[in-house]
């Protein structure tokens, strides 16, 4: 247990809530693609992580690994390796490639669902992810991950009923709106109505007062 990792995770949840919202607004506001949001976040984000690992000395030290065979444990160990360059760069440009694709696919559910839908999306992802994780890799389970998968069910279940609740609203709100509009559409050509008549009156009016005057 670490008090500074549980107090990484917490700011990197809230940084995720809050880029999720975010985006929905930048993507809406300013009509921006989710191929091209994705792009540029993530463009600004690899500057920011290439100078802290340059500073940190990771960049040479993992550079080294990527053009050195087999596995980090088997170049401490001296062992045989069991990858070779090739392969592992592959195996990185693959996990680019998907992460990529799976970005576009979130910011495309948050830019034409919301970042509720996203989030419940998420969520599913994850709790899918741990459940997998205990069924191919044979994982122990803990008390602590019996309190995580109860965490993500509890926070599934909020989520869909608040998105429910607020399907609902949306809806109640559009046919209030409808009614709305019918009724001034209603009014209008009430309206219009007594105005022709008004005018078809004043009309006959006129033609009566005409006739008196040439029978005068």
């Amino acid at each position: 247990f670490q008090p500074l990792g549980i107090g990484m995770l917490t700011i990197s949840l809230m940084c995720d809530g809050a880029i999720i919202n975010m985006s929905e607004k930048i993507m809406k506001e300013y009509n921006v693609g989710q191929d091209e949001f994705i792009y540029k976040l993530y463009s600004i984000a690899l500057v920011g992580i290439v100078g802290a690992a340059a500073v940190r000395g990771d960049l040479v030290e993992g550079s080294k690994y990527l053009l050195t065979p087999g596995t980090y444990g088997e170049i401490l160990r001296g062992e045989d390796t069991t990858w070779s360059v090739r392969g592992k760069n592959f195996a990185i440009f693959l996990f680019a490639s998907t992460g990529f694709f799976g970005s576009s696919c979130s910011a495309l559910i948050t830019k034409e669902f919301g970042a509720l839908t996203m989030s419940i999306t998420s969520t599913a992802r994850k709790a899918t992810t741990l459940f997998l994780s205990f069924a191919l890799f044979n994982n122990v389970c803990t008390k602590e991950h019996v309190g995580g998968i109860a965490l993500f069910i509890w926070a599934l279940v909020a989520k869909s009923f608040r998105a429910s609740r607020k399907g609902l609203g949306n809806s109640a709100m559009s046919r209030s709106n409808v009614n709305a509009y019918s009724r001034s559409q209603s009014g209008d050509k009430k309206q219009l109505i007594e105005l022709e008549v008004m005018s078809s009156q004043s009309r006959d009016a006129g033609g009566m007062k005409r006739r008196t005057k040439r029978h005068g």
